[in-house]
C-alpha cells in the first residue's frame, strides 16, 4: 500500500491567516464561513470579510471564488425578462421585433447558468415566420455553463422571443450578438497595507483591489472589471508563469504607463517585455502575467484520460519528433491545456500533415483522447499565449482605430502594445524557405499566419509569380507555413475567385493533408458593374454582401476573416458611409465572422483620397472614420475554450475539463487542521543534497522533471528527495498535478 504523507506549509501556520474552505456551499468571496483559520479552525468573526471595508487579516484562496452573487429570472423581471403568457411560460426575453430594423438577420443570445430549479429549467426559441405567424417549437433542457443560442437568418423582418420555465433559473451574464445585456456585478476588496492575499490554483472575479499584497501562485487568475481597479498602491507579484491578472477595462499603454511600479516577478521589478507581457483582453481590457522560462502550461498523456506517462510542454519553443520529452514521440494520448494558451498538433515533426490547433482562451482544456488523425501519432508541438483580440482590424498599420489587430501586405509587421499584427506570406518569396518560417515563429503576440494575396491573379498581386496562380503550385508552397505552429489562414482571392480558384485549392490541400482554420475573402462588390453605378442603393450592396459571406460560408463550414471590402472605390463616399454603417453591425452579430479589417479604397483620378477612407485631406477623421473607430466591436473568438474542425478534421473534440474545488476538513491527531487546498511547497531552495516537499493534501502521485520536460527517475521518501547526484539547473516537482521548482546548485 502507498504511504500518504501529509505536510503543512509554512505559510499557514499564521495565527491570522485563513484560507478558503467553501464550507457554506456558495463560492461568495464576502461569506465568512467561506474561510477558515489555518491553525484553530475557526471562521472569521462576521462582518470581518465585507465589501468596501479592510480585511485585516491575511487570505490564501485556491478556488474559483466571485465577490458578487448570482440573479435569477424573476429577480430581474421586467428590467431584462417580461412576464410570460401562461404558468408553462412564465417568463420571455425579447430577442427582436418586427420593425426594430433586424431585418432578418442571425442572433445569437449567450446566457451563462449558475444554478436550475430541482425539476430543471426548460426554454424554447419562438419567432414569426414570413408571413407574419408565429411558430412554435419543442422545448429543450437548460444546462449548467454557458448556454449558447442561435437564430439564423432570414431575409424578411421578424419577432424572436425565448421563453423561459421558471423565474428560479440563475445566472450571472447574458450577451445578445456580443453585446452585454447582463453581467456579474462584482464588488471591491480592500485590505490594510501589511496584509495579503495569495491565489493559487484558482480564480477570484471583483470589481477592484485596494491595499496589501496580491500573490499569484500557480495556475491562479485575478480578474478586475472596473475602469480604475486598482487602489491605494495594492502590489502584484506573480511566483508563477502560469498566472495571470485580468483587467477588463484597462488598455495595455495604461497598465504600462501606469501601473508597472506596483507589479513583480518572483520579488523582480517588472520590465516589459523582459519578464512580463500585456495581453490584449478583446476592445478595452489587458492580461498582465509573467514571462518566466520555466513555465509549462501543457501535460501530455501516454494514454487516454490523462493516464500512463506524462510530459510536460513549455512555451513558445518547437517540440518536434525526439525532442518531444519521455520519447513520447508518436506516442500522445490525451493532454491537459491550461487557460491562456493555443496548443497546435501535427502528425508529421515538420509541422506538416494532419493537424488541428486547440485554444483554451478562458476555460482549461482536456482532450481524453485525441482525434482518430492524431491518436498516438503526435510528432510536433507547439504551445503559444493566446492573445484576446476582437474582430475589428485594419488592413495596414492604420492607428487610432480603437482596434486589436492589423495586418500589413508582408511579414513585416510587428506587434505593439495595443494590437497584435497578423503576418502575410504575401506570395511565394515569403513561405518558401526555413529563414521564412523563422521570421513568422518569432512574431511576438501573433497567433495567425495570413495566406498569399490575391494568388488567383495571375497578371497581378501574388499569383503574377512563380506560378502562383497554379492552384497546385501555391498548395506546395503554402504547406510551408504550417511549420510555424501558427493558426492557418487561407489566400484571400478576388471576389469571385473564392468560388473556383480557392475551391480548387482547398480540395488539393484536403488530399495533401494541407490544414486551413480560417477562410479569408476580399469583397468590393466587383460583380454589380460599380464604374456604372456611383449612386448605387446601399441597401442593395449590403444584401449582396450578406448573401457572398453565407455562401463562402455554406461552401467551406470555416470561420472567414474579411481582410478587404468595401463598396468599391467607383462608389460615392456617401455610399460606403451607408454601407458600411449596415455592414459593421452585420458582421459584429456574425458568429462565423472571426475577423474584419475595411479596406480604405484607392483615390479614382483626379481624386486625391478615395470614397471610403479613414481621414481626409487635412489629417482629420472623416464620417467613415469616427463611425469605425467608434463602433464597439466583440471578441474575435468569444468561445471559453475553442476545439475546433479545419478542412482536415471535421470534428469538434469535446472539452472535458471541469473545474472543481472541494477542500474537505480533514482533523489531524493534533490540533492543527488540515484543509484540501492544493499548495505544494519545495524546500530549501536553491538546493544542493536534498529537498523536503510540503503539501497540505495526500501525495497520491508524484512525479520530477527537467527543464526539458524529461521525467527524471527520482523517489519520494518521507518527504524527502536525494538530488545530490543532479546537474545544476532547474528542476519541476509534480505532485497530483500541482507543480512547483528548484533550483539545483
Amino acid at each position: 500500500m502507498r504511504q500518504i504523507i501529509v505536510f503543512f506549509i509554512p505559510l499557514l501556520s499564521f495565527s491570522q491567516t485563513y484560507i478558503w474552505e467553501g464550507g457554506s456551499g456558495d463560492s461568495y468571496f464576502f461569506n465568512e464561513n467561506n474561510w477558515i483559520n489555518s491553525i484553530s479552525g475557526e471562521h472569521p468573526s462576521p462582518d470581518t470579510i465585507n465589501p468596501n471595508e479592510p480585511i485585516n487579516f491575511d487570505l490564501h484562496l485556491n478556488c474559483d471564488v466571485f465577490t458578487g452573487l448570482s440573479s435569477d429570472i424573476a429577480s430581474e423581471t421586467p428590467d431584462i425578462f417580461e412576464f410570460g403568457p401562461n404558468v408553462t411560460w412564465p417568463y420571455i426575453f425579447t430577442v427582436a421585433t418586427i420593425g426594430d430594423g433586424n431585418n432578418g438577420s442571425q442572433q445569437t443570445i449567450k446566457i451563462n447558468i449558475t444554478s436550475l430549479p430541482e425539476d430543471g429549467g426548460y426554454f424554447r426559441i419562438i419567432r414569426t415566420v414570413a408571413n407574419g405567424n408565429w411558430y412554435f417549437p419543442n422545448s429543450s433542457a437548460l444546462t449548467l455553463g454557458l448556454n449558447t443560442f442561435n437564430v439564423n437568418s432570414v431575409n424578411f423582418d421578424r419577432s424572436i422571443k425565448i421563453q423561459f420555465s421558471s423565474g428560479a433559473i440563475a445566472f450571472d451574464s447574458i450577451t445578445l450578438n456580443g453585446v452585454s445585456i447582463y453581467n456579474l456585478p462584482e464588488n471591491p476588496i480592500i485590505f490594510n497595507p501589511s496584509n495579503s492575499l495569495q491565489i493559487s490554483n484558482g480564480t477570484l472575479k471583483a470589481s477592484s483591489i485596494s491595499g496589501g499584497n496580491i500573490i499569484l501562485d500557480e495556475n491562479s487568475y485575478l480578474h478586475l472589471s472596473e475602469s480604475d481597479p486598482v487602489l491605494n498602491h495594492v502590489s502584484f507579484n506573480f511566483i508563477s508563469g502560469t498566472a495571470w491578472i485580468c483587467m477588463e477595462q484597462v488598455e495595455p499603454n495604461d497598465v504600462n504607463d501606469l501601473m508597472l511600479s506596483q507589479i513583480s516577478v518572483n520579488d523582480s521589478n517588472a520590465l516589459y517585455p523582459a519578464n512580463f507581457r500585456l495581453d490584449n483582453y478583446y476592445s478595452n481590457g489587458t492580461v498582465i502575467r509573467p514571462e518566466i522560462p520555466e513555465t509549462f502550461p501543457l501535460s501530455v498523456f501516454s494514454g487516454e484520460n490523462l493516464t500512463g506517462i506524462e510530459s510536460l510542454i513549455g512555451v513558445n519553443e518547437v517540440y518536434s519528433g525526439a525532442s518531444i520529452p519521455n520519447q513520447m514521440n508518436d506516442g500522445i494520448g490525451s493532454f491537459h491545456l491550461q487557460k491562456g494558451y493555443m496548443l497546435t498538433m501535427a502528425v508529421n515533426a515538420d509541422g506538416t500533415g494532419k493537424s488541428q490547433v486547440f485554444i483554451a482562451s478562458e476555460n482549461d482544456i482536456e482532450i481524453h483522447s485525441l482525434p482518430d488523425s492524431l491518436q498516438s501519432n503526435v510528432s510536433f508541438i507547439r504551445v503559444l499565449p493566446w492573445n484576446w483580440v476582437s474582430k475589428k482590424g485594419t488592413a495596414g498599420d492604420v492607428l487610432e482605430m480603437n482596434n486589436t489587430w492589423f495586418y500589413r501586405w508582408s511579414n513585416q509587421g510587428i506587434s505593439d502594445l495595443q494590437r497584435e499584427y497578423a503576418p502575410m506570406a504575401w506570395g511565394y518569396g515569403a513561405a518558401n524557405d526555413d529563414s521564412d518560417i523563422f521570421i513568422y515563429r518569432s512574431k511576438y503576440k501573433s497567433t495567425h499566419i495570413l495566406g498569399f494575396n490575391e494568388p488567383d491573379d495571375c497578371n497581378g498581386q501574388s499569383g503574377q509569380y512563380n506560378n502562383m496562380c497554379d492552384e497546385a503550385t501555391a498548395v506546395a508552397v503554402y504547406e510551408n507555413l504550417m511549420k510555424t505552429g501558427l493558426r492557418m489562414v487561407s489566400p484571400a482571392c478576388r471576389q469571385g475567385a473564392v468560388f473556383n480558384w480557392l475551391d480548387s485549392f482547398n480540395q488539393l490541400a484536403i488530399e495533401n493533408d494541407i490544414r486551413i482554420d480560417v477562410i479569408a475573402v476580399h469583397w468590393y462588390d466587383w460583380n454589380s458593374d460599380p464604374q456604372n453605378s456611383i449612386n448605387a442603393d446601399p441597401q442593395s450592396i449590403f444584401i449582396r454582401f450578406k448573401s457572398y459571406l453565407n455562401q463562402v460560408h455554406d461552401l467551406y463550414g470555416l470561420p472567414i476573416w474579411i481582410t478587404e471590402f468595401n463598396a468599391n472605390k467607383y462608389r460615392s463616399f456617401e455610399v460606403n458611409r451607408q454601407f458600411m454603417e449596415l455592414a459593421i453591425p452585420y458582421l459584429e452579430s456574425l458568429d462565423f465572422v472571426e475577423r474584419y479589417a475595411w479596406f480604405e479604397p484607392n483615390p479614382v483620378e483626379p481624386a486625391n483620397i478615395g470614397n471610403g477612407g479613414y481621414f481626409d485631406s487635412n489629417g482629420d477623421l472623416t464620417d467613415i472614420g469616427e463611425f469605425y473607430k467608434n463602433y464597439p466591436s466583440n471578441p474575435a473568438i468569444p468561445q471559453a475554450f475553442f476545439a475546433g474542425s479545419n478542412n482536415l478534421i471535421d470534428e469538434t473534440s469535446l472539452n472535458q475539463f471541469s473545474s472543481s474545488c472541494s477542500p474537505e476538513n480533514e482533523l489531524s491527531n493534533g490540533p492543527i487542521l488540515i484543509t484540501e487546498n492544493k499548495t505544494l511547497k519545495v524546500f530549501p531552495n536553491p538546493a544542493t543534497e536534498s529537498v523536503t516537499v510540503t503539501c497540505t493534501f495526500p501525495i497520491r502521485d508524484f512525479k520530477m522533471y527537467n527543464i526539458n520536460g524529461l521525467l527524471i527517475n527520482k523517489k519520494l521518501i518521507q518527504g524527502q528527495i536525494d538530488v545530490s547526484d543532479l546537474p545544476a539547473g532547474m528542476y519541476i516537482i509534480v505532485v497530483d498535478h500541482i507543480h512547483s521548482k528548484f533550483l539545483k546548485k
